[in-house]
């Protein structure tokens, strides 16, 4: 949780928050990111922030939803 606190920018907070639970689904976590970081809807956008956060084993897939993995 501590790392979680730490991350900038705040919108990175608000995106791995999500996820920390229960998870959050596909379209869900595409909408926040949008809305997080003020983006225009690209899906590119999200696209490359996913892949960034699979690759560090921050986000991963479970079934439908993403789920946050810190530490």
């Amino acid at each position: 949780m501590t790392l979680l606190l730490a991350l900038e920018p705040a919108a990175l907070r608000k995106v791995l928050k999500a996820g920390l639970r229960q998870g959050v689904a596909d379209g869900a976590l595409r909408l926040l990111m949008v809305e997080a970081f003020g983006w225009a809807e690209d899906p590119a956008c999200c696209d490359e922030l996913l892949a960034l956060l699979r690759d560090r084993g921050w986000l991963v897939r479970h079934g439908e939803t993403w789920k946050t993995r810190l530490g």
